[in-house]
């Protein structure tokens, strides 16, 4: 994992295949911490049972691992994201924000409309897609090891649905003017965040 704080008291934290992190002391109260990981799913809380977060990763080809456990994230939204965490990093996590700290992931990101959308959010190598149209369809976070994972996988997306129906908004965390343009390229009703 690596840190990145910022003023709204947030922190992001990438989950980089089960081993520690270290983060700075925070000067200040931490409020949210983001978990960036592709070992994330989203779910419907009124189907949420804790007995039954282990089966749902298998049922998503993800099964747990033994040193593994589920972090159920809720909202008042409705949905929640279960995130699976080695026990070190839930450890290092509480050592370095305590407990009373909330936990959110990009599947959270509220998308606030009801037209035909895809959002995407792309942390480099981990992209986020929900699809809705006009509810909530789809949802799926992808790791991508190459810019060629990013381009087949954002030619099919494109590919598989009507670029001219839907709006792209797009939350791009990087500075990269070459991945925009590209964006821009393959998605005609693009928005950025």
């Amino acid at each position: 994992m690596n840190g990145n704080s910022n003023t709204n008291k947030k922190v992001s934290i990438r989950l980089t295949g089960g081993h520690s992190f270290s983060v700075a002391t925070p000067t200040q109260k931490i409020d949210e911490v983001e978990l960036l990981t592709s070992r994330t799913l989203l779910v419907p809380e009124q189907f949420y049972a804790a007995e039954g977060a282990k089966s749902a990763f298998a049922a998503s080809g993800m099964p747990i691992e033994a040193d593994e456990q589920v972090l159920p994230i809720r909202t008042d939204k409705g949905m929640m994201a279960l995130v699976a965490l080695t026990t070190a990093e839930q450890e290092a996590l509480s050592a370095a924000f305590g407990d009373e700290v909330r936990y959110t992931t990009p599947l959270l990101h509220p998308v606030g409309n009801i037209e035909p959308t895809v959002w995407i959010c792309d942390t480099e190598d981990l992209i986020y897609i929900k699809v809705y149209d006009p509810k909530l369809q789809a949802a799926e976070v992808i790791s991508v090891q190459s810019s060629a994972d990013r381009d087949y996988l954002l030619t099919m997306l494109a590919e598989s649905c009507d670029t001219s129906r839907y709006t792209v908004r797009l939350n791009l965390r990087s500075e990269n003017k070459q991945l925009l343009r590209h964006y821009k390229k393959l998605f005609k009703r693009l928005q950025c965040e």
